[in-house]
């Protein structure tokens, strides 16, 4: 028993230590240089649709400033492991994909030159993600004194972007609502945090143009009360149902930059699950009665969305 604890000791301090360096831990001595460049910052995917959507938004920021190095980090530490270790999905699946966390790149980032970094938040609301990439820039510029580097905000960061992305999302779905069909959209949530709200703010501006919109959320706050908070799926069928359509149809769509794993679990998913909690979007509706339309597209697939963002970008850019 003795020799275990002392064995489990020293692999606990051994990942400690691992997991406290980064991909080359060799950064000490390292004099600035004078390149300026550009850090998007997702919370990533292995799936094989957002890859696209990540070169959409990449098209578009080379687009809006040409000439200038773009990169790209991964909030999600659980997707930079599963892509390492070649665990993908579909044709991802075998390829060892080495990205980088947000730390990881900007260090990598001086290390070659680079003294004027503006970082751009692809994140949808300024929560914990968010906080977290905040943190994190703060800290390589305590590492590296001299190193200039700004924050882009996420999508919905202000009363303005609330009533822009309302009035894209408004245009994309005008279809549907003009047919009098509900068009709920699934944001992710975050636990926590205040800013929580701005799916439920988000939410009053959409039905200020069209009473058909609703937005739910896979992760529900708790530090909420009910009329800054956003449903899970539980609390947006009532919603649904009190309509009492005789078109029996809705629309079912990720308010997410990509359209990944939840998207094609928790909102697209086939479970064929008895229990309730863990069905899909899709079947829950299903299961009341209403044929599902699933529009598989990540906000970054939208020109106009990824127009905000960009619009971001620029406010904070370092000349």
């Amino acid at each position: 028993m003795k020799f275990l604890k002392q064995t489990l000791l020293v692999l606990s301090m051994a990942a400690v230590l691992f997991t406290g360096c980064s991909k080359d831990d060799d950064d000490t001595d390292i004099t600035l240089g004078d390149k300026n460049g550009i850090l998007l910052v997702t919370f990533g995917s292995s799936y094989e649709a957002p890859q696209e959507t990540f070169k959409t938004i990449g098209a578009a920021t080379k687009a809006k400033f040409p000439g200038v190095e773009i990169r790209w980090a991964y909030t999600a530490e659980l997707i930079l492991n599963k892509l390492r270790q070649g665990n993908g999905e579909g044709t991802l699946n075998g390829q060892k994909i080495d990205n980088d966390n947000p730390e990881e790149a900007l260090i990598q980032m001086v290390k070659d030159g680079y003294s004027k970094i503006t970082v751009q938040s692809l994140h949808i609301i300024p929560g914990e993600e968010f906080d977290d990439v905040v943190g994190t820039v703060e800290k390589v510029k305590k590492q590296f004194p001299g190193l200039e580097c700004a924050i882009g905000k996420p999508l919905l960061d202000s009363p303005e972007d609330l009533t822009e992305v309302a009035r894209v999302l408004a245009e994309k779905f005008k279809a549907e609502t003009a047919a009098g069909q509900p068009v709920c959209l699934m944001g992710h949530g975050t636990p926590e945090h205040v800013n929580h709200n701005r799916y439920a703010q988000l939410e009053d501006e959409l039905q200020k143009l069209s009473p058909l919109f609703y937005i739910g959320v896979v992760d529900p706050n708790t530090v909420l009360d009910d009329e800054e908070n956003a449903p899970l799926i539980d609390g947006v069928l009532p919603k649904i149902k009190s309509l009492n359509l005789k078109d029996k149809k809705v629309t079912i769509s990720p308010l997410m930059s990509i359209a990944g794993d939840h998207a094609s679990n928790d909102m697209n998913g086939v479970t064929n699950s008895a229990k309730l909690d863990e069905q899909s979007w899709k079947e829950r509706f299903e299961g009341e009665g209403y044929a599902v339309t699933s529009v598989m597209k990540g906000l970054g697939d939208y020109a106009e969305i990824n127009a905000i963002w960009m619009k971001h970008l620029e406010a904070a850019r370092i000349k």
